[in-house]
């Protein structure tokens, strides 16, 4: 697994920069550092995605 934040503004991370509005991917180790990047507003979650009702088959 991993995990999935927006960059809000222009970001260095590991040698690669990222664009506002681009997707940075952090594998689950880095749970942390994804933790500290949105607590000082640098980055923004990823939007959960809806959970879809399973539908019913017409008899």
């Amino acid at each position: 697994m991993s995990v999935s934040v927006k960059a809000l503004v222009q970001i260095d991370l590991d040698g690669t920069t990222y664009e506002p509005g681009s997707w940075i991917t952090l594998p689950d180790s880095q749970g942390a550092r994804a933790q500290e990047l949105l607590a000082y507003g640098l980055v923004e979650e990823a939007p959960a995605k809806p959970v879809r009702p399973k539908r019913r088959r017409a008899s």
